[in-house]
């Protein structure tokens, strides 16, 4: 049998890694070892900043089927750490009538209804009534969920890595993993300075980064990267958009935005969905784009305009998608002994759960839960001939 340093190596400390190493720990492995390229809670991918959205509504039940555990996953952590990662401050989801954003609204009910999570149907008046701060003139079709909420993703990772290494699990920083290598009984981790570490299993949880780790073992699809862009605007009424009196949103339409209230900053955070730059590694800005910036302050001049204060900064981020923008939660075919994670760009409200589950895919060899859809063989991964789809 082939001699290992470690029983698992994670490559990748963003929040997935993270998740993956403590949970891999929690199911007795005593000998984990994460290697990150970065130094550790980096901003650099797509693991940082203070909130991403938490939600059972989505466009499918693939999503829709895994949502209650996340946010049973993040329940635990809470319960387990003392730290507030998890914060539920209902959350509304608006679309105009006679728009596609009314018809994304009928998707995500469906999906609603088929998991049987409670939700309130409401028009414009009801919106108004419940969260003045909304200037909508034309009809619209509005969904308030109760549960919905936000991560706080970046204390997550940190609350991970803490947990994670008080049970013994060791973090390698500054260490760049550059292929994975198969062997008979064991896998071997190649790194950027000539080292190596072989270890029975690995999982591969480095979003941007998969795609040259990934290669020798027969990854068969391209991740596109997309720069991103989150904006902070100091509110001129601070006091009406806090997490006791406004919600998580997501406004439905040609373009999706989304934003959070006051928290993590003294400023309300707003993006959008898909900016459509494409990037490398090596054309990546970190450098925030003002026609980015001009756009969201615009929509929220429109939309929410006493939150239209100044802005207190801009930052950019980056989405990892395969092409099918759809996660990879999968085991590499043919390679039962590299396990792969691929977030594509809004896996943040899922990454304590799919740290549960790769952590059952290195352990036990399966799930529990139904990740079929997310397989490393399906079609959209295989077939050269896919058009990439990138909208959700």
């Amino acid at each position: 049998m082939t001699a290992v340093d470690a029983q698992t190596v994670v490559v990748g400390a963003g929040a997935i890694g993270s998740a993956t190493a403590y949970w891999l720990a929690e199911r007795g492995q005593k000998d984990v070892l994460v290697v990150e390229q970065y130094d550790l809670g980096h901003g650099n991918g797509a693991s940082q900043d203070h909130s991403r959205a938490i939600r059972h509504s989505y466009h499918d039940n693939a999503y829709g089927r895994l949502t209650q555990a996340a946010f049973d996953n993040w329940d635990r952590l809470v319960a387990e750490s003392g730290q507030q990662v998890l914060l539920r401050t209902g959350g509304v989801e608006i679309g105009l009538k006679g728009t596609e954003g009314e018809e994304m609204i009928a998707r995500y009910r469906k999906v609603l209804d088929d998991q049987g999570h409670a939700y309130e149907r409401w028009d414009n008046a009801r919106l108004a009534e419940r969260y003045p701060q909304w200037r909508i003139d034309e009809p619209a079709d509005v969904t308030y969920s109760r549960d919905m909420g936000l991560v706080d993703i970046g204390k997550a990772g940190q609350t991970h890595r803490a947990l994670a290494a008080a049970l013994g699990v060791t973090f390698r920083p500054r260490t760049r993993a550059v292929r994975v290598e198969s062997l008979a009984d064991a896998v071997r981790v190649h790194t950027a300075d000539g080292g190596s570490v072989v270890a029975r299993h690995v999982v591969v949880a480095a979003g941007a980064w998969s795609d040259d780790i990934l290669a020798e073992v027969g990854q068969t699809w391209r991740t596109t990267i997309s720069q991103e862009q989150v904006a902070y605007f100091v509110p001129r009424v601070l006091r009406d958009f806090t997490p006791e009196a406004f919600p998580v949103w997501g406004w439905y339409g040609p373009t999706l935005f989304y934003g959070f209230p006051v928290y993590g900053e003294v400023a309300v955070k707003i993006a959008r969905d898909m900016s459509g730059r494409f990037v490398t590694h090596e054309t990546r800005s970190m450098e925030p784009v003002a026609e980015e910036t001009e756009l969201l302050e615009a929509f929220l001049r429109e939309r929410l305009p006493d939150a239209a204060g100044f802005e207190l900064y801009s930052k950019t981020c980056i989405y990892d998608m395969p092409p099918d923008r759809n996660f990879v939660i999968d085991a590499m075919p043919g390679h039962p002994r590299v396990v792969v994670g691929v977030g594509a760009g809004h896996a943040a409200k899922f990454a304590g759960l799919f740290g549960e589950i790769l952590s059952q895919l290195v352990v036990e060899g399966r799930s529990q839960h139904p990740i079929e859809a997310f397989a490393a063989d399906r079609p959209a991964l295989t077939d050269p001939s896919f058009r990439p789809v990138f909208g959700l």
